[in-house]
């Protein structure tokens, strides 16, 4: 029996950490672990406890997290899996919050290789906070929530030409939350910062850099296309793109500078090399385990399907088949290589947490959630719950048709949310077939059952660990030749995506939201009046 026949798939999302051990013959899980950040005692140092997971701002719409917090929860996700599994890892593939970047002085990439000296993990040898924290250039890592970078982006869409212009360049139409005008801001606002960093990684390549204890993890493809800095066809840093990311921020050093910043760019499951000797001491990986270049949490989540996939997260995610840009999507590549489109929704699950919070709910308290869409006919409530800048479709904050009672709110913000992506992602992810659901709020038949009806299509609820498991059917994937690839990810995904029961969408309800003079039109409708613009 071959000892070394499991994977590991790391996801490091907006606010937790989790893992999938799977089988790479049978693909079925080993063994899984989660720490949440708000919830974990180790992990109380970071303030995280309470709201949204994210720092004191440094202004309106700026969003970031100590990046120590990323460190200290693989530290405590390592630690509650069993060592016996993790000795017989081949491969560990990651995935990460896309577009969240981390700035490292010289002294966090000289404490990344020292990862791999002999007895970096020793007993009572310091831990990876420890180590790589005091030596980053900024104690902030922005993420994807920020909103404040909207001159920035603006000031990149302009300097290319324009919306065409900079879609069929970097596949994206200069997205606000995207890294590069998100490092342009950050640059403004800590100059100090920026000028201290030698490199600026996503926290994907940091994560897979620490792993492997080299400084110079390379960036993928998917996460790539996240930057805006990349050319997407080409799948290379673009020299126009970085020169006006360079320009907006006003970056010293200019493009040359940032270029001298950024890891190289590789294939998703290209390697970033072996464990560092610090987790082969301290958790018994194999030695010779491969760390692969790992990507975001949209592109690990899309290995575990094949056509749609509808991810019900902190943010609100539709994934489709395309090989080309479109202005209305965003053109990214999966963990596996392969191009798709996807849009994306910031007012996720947060906003209806925050409904139920503001009526005395618990932020966890499903049960209430459930009952209130039950009691609500779909389409019934024309309810817009959008307290942050958003992107997809592109409009600014705004709150539409607040009844006052929890229930008609709530069932209100779920369709309209869900309409709203249905809506916008029309020329990229419509048509028919089923579509895969994954994150927290895909653990809702109500939810479930209006997604089937507001889309007219069958959904199949997939794995809660959806990015995890990605990144694990990813790792098996990057151990066999690429000729294999594809029919040994179709085989992973019956087993390791864990598909539920499927819903079907009901007819009435479909009529209610799709049918003429219903709820879809309305609230385009509704929406442009709010908004300012048509979707």
């Amino acid at each position: 029996m071959d000892r070394r026949n499991l994977v590991l798939g790391v996801d490091s999302s907006t606010q937790s950490a989790t893992a999938v051990i799977l089988d790479r013959g049978s693909f079925r899980a080993v063994a899984e672990a989660k720490v949440r950040y708000r919830d974990d005692p180790r992990l109380a140092r970071f303030g995280l406890s309470s709201g949204a997971p994210v720092l004191p701002p440094l202004e309106e719409g700026e969003a970031s997290q100590p990046p120590g917090l990323f460190l200290a929860a693989l530290d405590a996700l390592l630690s509650d899996l069993p060592r016996e599994a993790l000795s017989r890892l081949a491969a560990i593939d990651l995935s990460a919050q896309q577009h969240g970047q981390v700035w490292l002085a010289q002294g966090a990439c000289e404490a990344l290789s020292d990862l791999r000296r002999p007895g970096a993990g020793a007993a009572g040898a310091p831990s990876l906070e420890e180590r790589i924290a005091p030596g980053l250039a900024y104690d902030r890592a922005p993420i994807w929530m920020s909103s404040n970078t909207a001159a920035e982006a603006d000031a990149i869409r302009r300097a290319l030409g324009g919306p065409e212009a900079v879609t069929g360049r970097s596949g994206s139409d200069s997205p606000l939350r995207f890294s590069g005008a998100v490092l342009a801001r950050a640059a403004r606002l800590r100059p100090e910062a920026y000028t201290k960093a030698s490199r600026v990684h996503l926290i994907s390549s940091f994560l897979a850099g620490v792993l492997s204890g080299n400084p110079d993890a390379p960036v993928d493809w998917g996460n790539g296309s996240g930057t805006g800095l990349m050319d997407w066809a080409a799948r290379a840093w673009d020299g126009e793109l970085l020169a006006a990311t360079a320009a907006a921020g006003g970056l010293p050093g200019g493009a040359r500078g940032l270029a001298a910043r950024l890891p190289p760019l590789a294939h998703p499951l290209a390697l970033a090399g072996r464990a560092a000797a610090y987790f082969t001491e301290r958790y018994g990986i194999p030695e010779d385990c491969a760390i692969v270049v790992s990507s975001g949490d949209n592109p690990q989540s899309k290995v575990l399907a094949s056509g749609t996939l509808l991810s019900l997260g902190t943010s609100f995610v539709v994934m489709g088949e395309g090989r080309r840009p479109l202005p209305a999507a965003n053109a990214m590549y999966d963990g596996l290589g392969r191009p798709f489109l996807f849009g994306c929704r910031t007012n996720g699950s947060l906003a209806w947490e925050g409904l139920r919070s503001a009526a005395g709910l618990g932020a966890d308290d499903f049960a209430s959630a459930e009952r209130a869409l039950a009691s609500v006919a779909p389409g019934s409530v024309l309810r817009i719950v959008q307290p942050a800048t958003e992107s997809f479709p592109a409009s600014p904050p705004f709150d539409l048709g607040a009844t006052g009672s929890f229930g008609p709110d709530y069932a209100g913000a779920v369709d309209s949310a869900l309409g709203l992506l249905a809506l916008a992602s029309a020329e990229f992810a419509g048509g028919e077939g089923a579509i895969a659901a994954t994150g927290g709020a895909a653990s809702s038949r109500g939810v479930l059952a209006r997604a089937a009806a507001i889309f007219g299509r069958r959904v199949v609820p997939i794995a809660d660990a959806g990015a995890a498991a990605g990144a694990a059917v990813a790792a098996a994937c990057a151990l066999v030749p690429e000729a294999e690839r594809e029919g040994l990810a179709e085989r992973a995904r019956a087993v390791a995506a864990r598909p539920g029961p499927a819903v079907e969408p009901d007819p009435a309800a479909v009529r209610a939201y799709r049918g003429p003079g219903g709820y879809l039109e309305r609230l385009a409708e509704a929406f442009a009046a709010a908004a300012g613009r048509r979707i």
